[in-house]
């Protein structure tokens, strides 16, 4: 979930303080949110609406399912236009974050299709997974946003040197597709680490991906995760 979601003034007495909302929401509310019949869920507002608006359809909210992932709008996006997307990739399993050790490379590839589906040009596409340290959440999930101006121009600038001047402590990483993400920066900052870290996965211009690799930071300040 996006950093200071918290003070948003919608929706947020659902997930102060509440580290494992995302958990409660992938676990009892994906599968009863279309079923008029289901018992009620432990957050209706969050799953039916996102913006505590009863008239916003389903398929607004949960973007894309599979036996493995769902997709699903950031409540950032409340009250947003429609050309601003903020939306979260999660594992339909218990998966803490990208410490986990069972982190599921296929999230990858998933949020990608996902984030083509609401932003065409794939060089606007950024995809972002937090550290421990700058996350509220504790069920992995992969933002999906749009990138800030000039920003994947600077982490193709610095593939040939592997580092990132700004934030600092930022290495990239070229990727010939999206299978091993997790493995190339485990690679790269240690598989003990990886908790340290936040991933930010953007298009290259010869048609692989490269990842900017964050130290203790979120990627998300590569983003625009706000509309206001």
């Amino acid at each position: 979930m996006t950093d200071g979601l918290a003070s948003a003034p919608f929706a947020s007495h659902l997930l102060a303080g509440d580290p494992d909302a995302l958990w409660q929401i992938v676990s009892t509310c994906i599968d009863e949110r279309s079923d008029p019949q289901a018992a009620l869920c432990s957050c209706p507002a969050l799953v039916h609406s996102c913006c505590d608006d009863a008239g916003t359809p389903d398929g607004d909210v949960v973007w894309s399912k599979t036996a493995q992932f769902v997709a699903i709008r950031d409540l950032v996006a409340c009250g947003c236009p429609g050309s601003f997307v903020a939306g979260l990739a999660l594992p339909r399993t218990r998966i803490t974050g990208i410490e986990d050790p069972a982190r599921p490379d296929a999230i990858w590839p998933f949020a990608w299709q996902v984030a083509r589906s609401r932003i065409p040009a794939e060089v606007e596409i950024g995809l972002a997974i937090n550290p421990i340290d700058a996350r509220s959440q504790n069920q992995m999930h992969v933002h999906m946003l749009r990138l800030k101006p000039g920003v994947r121009a600077a982490i193709e600038g610095a593939r040939a040197s592997g580092r990132l001047a700004d934030p600092a402590g930022t290495v990239v990483v070229a990727l010939p597709d999206l299978s091993g993400v997790f493995a190339a920066a485990a690679a790269r900052v240690g598989a003990s680490e990886m908790g340290l870290h936040g991933i930010l996965v953007v298009a290259a211009r010869d048609g692989g991906f490269l990842a900017a690799i964050t130290d203790r930071r979120s990627p998300q300040a590569f983003t625009v995760n706000r509309c206001r």
